[in-house]
């Protein structure tokens, strides 16, 4: 009895080898074709059925279309924000070439420019470009296709800080999509030459540029670049008339695209340039029409999340499928018993695949409480992460696993210390010492994140905090003194028992993360002890500032100038009061 369900089975795997054998490698070569050809369906593609291409090309020791869909399913991941497993993808795009080297194509230089846009939207500099140049000096240029060398070149120019530079790059990747007749490339590299100009002010260099984009992109029937390229055209341009023709033409575009976020955005910027032309009740019925789109992109998004839903679950079947056929060396060598008539056959597959659904859904369900789990359980680490360190430096470190120092030149740093602490906190209880600490400390931490202020740490009673880093801002000396009267406004009005001094001081720190178990980002350099000095030579509920702040924020505020006042191991330093806003 055992033999005969044995042989049942086996004939309904059988079966199976036979209805999909001859087609499956077709599919994954027809889908892989696909993501060639257009890149833009890569999300939907590789959402789906990426693992499936990957296992089927492993099969069949096709290393070259493995590597390539291991790096269609990192663009993937990118374009959805997921870097991590972006990252992941092209790592084993690397490992896969490294095991097996093929210095007949350009996919090395391929994978070296995947590295560098990953980086490069970190604005990890030294990264990217290490990865760029990797990427140039492993390019062969016998190598008949061009648009890898043509994105490295983009790429390499966009991390140049000077103009000259950044331009002979992109240069360079213009006359070789030239030379190499790619008409996508030469519409791409036009595009950018355009925000570039765009970007300094340089308006007619901006237009000459975008418009020679324009031209490509109708030859190309490609509406969704054309619909941008006349909203940049429409933001740059002055003359009202043409601005309105350009912004016509975008949402013209964007409807021929079918992609909502294009008809929002053109939508968005016709209602403005309506507005601007003083069409109010044109330009406020159009935002409402805005609005619908909205409603719908957001519908359609939850019509293509169960879409994805449907096809994942089609994508998992022929997964289960496939496994069967791992036995096919075995199953070739029976004979079908040929007296069993096709409806035992149409019989036995409904049953294989009613089997097969039922295991699906229950792994499924398991599947979606496990990712339930972990997506909770990860949202409360990455949170936490947050909660200790500034938000590029937690990036850096989940990337990366370290973070090193870093010199900042234009800072300002700021302290506050409770006057007289010592002698109030021993008329006070612990409980009520650490609430009244915790109540004013809380609502400084609010005032900082207000104003863009990075806090650094709490010594005891007294606070500390810097503006300028890790993200550069040129306001970072008046953010600090606007964080500074708000918080001299706050213990003013608090009825608390702490009364306050609070200084500030400009200069060059070196911040980093201290340690490597219980992660604190810190401070350091001559600039955090001068700003001390200034908090210690400050007055009650006064704000005391250093001449180098005062040069950076004096248009701004209304100072007292205190003369030359000698600070500890600092000499005499010009020394203000800050009083107020300027009424200039």
């Amino acid at each position: 009895m055992k033999k005969k369900y044995a042989f049942i089975v086996l004939f309904i795997a059988y079966t199976c080898n036979i209805l999909l054998a001859q087609s499956k490698q077709d599919w994954a070569d027809s889908l892989f074709t696909s993501l060639q050809k257009d890149q833009s369906k890569t999300f939907s593609i590789c959402d789906t059925y990426s693992d499936t291409l990957i296992y089927l090309f492993h099969k069949n020791k096709n290393t070259f279309k493995e590597i390539k869909t291991y790096l269609y399913k990192s663009y993937s991941f990118n374009q959805k924000g997921d870097f991590r497993s972006s990252l992941r993808s092209v790592y084993l795009a690397n490992q896969l070439y490294q095991n097996k080297p093929d210095t007949s194509n350009p996919i090395l230089a391929e994978i070296y420019l995947a590295y560098a846009s990953l980086y490069s939207n970190f604005n990890m500099k030294a990264r990217t470009n290490y990865f760029i140049e990797k990427g140039l000096s492993s390019w062969m240029y016998n190598w008949p296709e061009k648009s890898v060398i043509i994105r490295l070149y983009i790429l390499k120019g966009s991390q140049e800080p000077n103009l000259e530079t950044q331009l002979a790059y992109y240069f360079k990747a213009y006359n070789l999509a030239q030379t190499s007749n790619n008409l996508k490339s030469q519409e791409i590299v036009l595009g950018v030459l355009g925000s570039t100009f765009a970007e300094r002010g340089d308006y007619p260099k901006a237009k000459i540029y975008l418009k020679k984009s324009l031209e490509l992109a109708l030859k190309r029937d490609a509406y969704s670049t054309l619909s941008s390229i006349y909203n940049n055209l429409a933001g740059i341009e002055e003359n009202q008339k043409k601005q309105s023709i350009y912004v016509d033409s975008a949402l013209y575009y964007s409807k021929l695209s079918g992609d909502l976020e294009d008809q929002l955005t053109a939508t968005e910027n016709k209602a403005l340039s309506l507005y601007n032309q003083g069409n109010f009740k044109e330009g406020y019925d159009l935002l409402w029409d805005g609005i619908t789109i909205k409603d719908s992109l957001y519908n359609s998004n939850k019509v293509k999340s169960f879409a994805e839903m449907e096809q994942k679950y089609e994508s998992e079947k022929k997964n289960i499928e496939i496994e069967l056929l791992q036995g096919e060396s075995e199953i070739a060598k029976l004979k079908a018993n040929r007296n069993l008539g096709i409806s035992i056959v149409l019989i036995s597959v409904l049953v294989a695949l009613f089997f097969i659904a039922i295991g699906f859904y229950k792994q499924n369900k398991k599947k979606e409480k496990l990712n339930a789990e972990l997506t909770i359980e990860k949202k409360k680490s990455d949170d936490l992460l947050l909660n200790i360190l500034p938000t590029e430096i937690a990036e850096e470190l989940k990337f990366n696993g370290k973070s090193a120092a870093k010199q900042y030149n234009h800072v300002t740093v700021l302290f506050t210390d409770f006057v007289n602490f010592t002698g109030i906190s021993e008329e006070m209880s612990a409980t009520e010492l650490v609430n009244e600490i915790h109540t004013n400390f809380t609502a400084f931490d609010a005032i900082m994140e207000k104003h863009g202020i990075e806090k650094i740490k709490t010594i005891g009673d007294a606070y500390l905090a810097v503006g300028g880093l890790p993200l550069a801002d040129e306001k970072h000396a008046i953010n600090g003194v606007l964080a500074a009267l708000e918080v001299q406004e706050f213990m003013k009005n608090s009825g608390g028992k702490f009364k306050i001094r609070i200084g500030l001081h400009s200069g060059p720190v070196v911040a980093g993360i201290v340690g490597v178990k219980k992660y604190a980002y810190d401070i350091w350099g001559d600039t955090v002890n001068t700003a001390a000095r200034m908090e210690q030579h400050s007055e009650v509920g006064k704000i005391n500032i250093s001449g180098a702040t005062y040069e950076l924020i004096k248009d701004s505020f209304q100072c007292t100038y205190r003369g030359k006042i000698n600070a500890k191991n600092k000499g005499e330093i010009d020394m203000y009061f800050v009083d107020q806003l300027s009424s200039k």
